[in-house]
């Protein structure tokens, strides 16, 4: 397992419920270049079961400052981009 996929699944371990719905994200490939998070999707079908997803992404990423948007990508399709707004200290856990 990459790097950003386990930090993303640490950051939920004592959460089964979001551990589980994490699933799908197992079969991604991550990465990280200029801000740029990138998710390497198996097919259009679970890209948009990770894009589902984005909220519980987001929060460990921006948790720990690694990017200014999340893309993710299938291959032969345009890839999809979302930023990752900082929000204010206070709310990062809530």
């Amino acid at each position: 397992m990459d790097r950003l996929r386990r930090l993303v699944f640490s950051f939920y371990r004592e959460d089964p419920e979001i551990e589980a719905e994490l699933e799908p994200l197992r079969d991604c490939r991550m990465s990280r270049s200029w801000g740029t998070i990138r998710v390497e999707c198996v097919d259009a079908r679970h890209l948009e079961e990770v894009s589902a997803l984005l909220c519980h992404l987001r929060r460990p990423l921006v948790a720990m400052g690694l990017g200014r948007q999340i893309v993710l990508r299938v291959p032969g399709r345009p890839q999809r981009c979302y930023p990752m707004h900082i929000p204010f200290h206070s709310d990062l856990f809530t």
